[in-house]
């Protein structure tokens, strides 16, 4: 058996579950040991209920699952890459007032329960602008959720190219967290934060510099999907 694994490894690229290295986000522990805590406090309690250990096992695998950052290769371009995995839901020219104060192209992509969580940078740069507003916790899919659900804003800057990002809570994602800084250089495809179960990621680029050229609907990978074309 081993024998065989070996082979299937080192000539056909398979790798057994037990062997496959998935980076786990470090937000994810304290929900998980609670989760195996009473979890296992209720499986000694109903000792015997064997459907009990099932689903304590789905609970545990579902907190790893959505806490889990898979590797993602960077495409050489100069162009913007998604921030996040999921659905895109809408492309719409907007006026944004936070920070550009100019007319500008809108991405928004919606994260389900079985997408990987984290956000990425579209871009190189410098982190420009920083906000966290506090608000509801309305489902991501609804057109209110835009106007009235917590969120947090990061603007990266690359010499004249600035990029806004918007992580929105939803009604099961509770918690946004950013893991940057005012003036914190990134790397394109670095972790600037990640949303707790679900939600939505919105993006914004100045429309007199930039083309997109995703769809509405189209399923992105981020640090992958290529959003569009620089311009100028």
């Amino acid at each position: 058996m081993g024998n065989d694994l070996t082979y299937l490894y080192k000539r056909r690229g398979f790798k057994p579950f037990f062997m496959i290295n998935i980076a786990i986000d470090r937000r994810a522990w304290p929900g998980f040991y609670a989760i195996l805590l009473y979890g296992s406090i209720l499986c000694m309690i109903f000792f015997g209920q064997y459907w009990l250990d099932i689903v304590l096992l789905i609970l545990l695998s579902a907190q790893l699952l959505f806490f889990r950052i898979p590797k993602r290769r960077i495409p050489v371009t100069e162009n913007p890459v998604a921030a996040a995995d999921g659905k895109v839901v809408e492309i719409s020219t907007v006026t944004e007032e936070r920070f550009f104060k100019e007319e500008t192209v809108k991405i928004g992509t919606f994260l389900s329960l079985l997408n990987a969580h984290m956000t990425l940078a579209p871009i190189a740069g410098k982190v420009r602008f920083l906000q966290y507003v506090p608000g509801k916790f309305i489902n991501a899919l609804k057109q209110k959720s835009v106007m009235y659900n917590e969120s947090n804003w990061i603007a990266l800057e690359q010499g004249d190219r600035r990029i806004l990002i918007r992580q929105m809570s939803g009604a099961i994602a509770r918690r946004i967290c950013c893991d940057v800084k005012l003036d914190q250089a990134v790397q394109k495809g670095g972790q600037l934060g990640i949303i707790c179960y679900g939600s939505r990621v919105e993006i914004y680029i100045p429309k007199r510099c930039f083309r997109p050229t995703i769809e509405v609907g189209q399923h992105m990978k981020a640090g992958e999907t290529i959003l569009g074309e620089w311009i100028q």
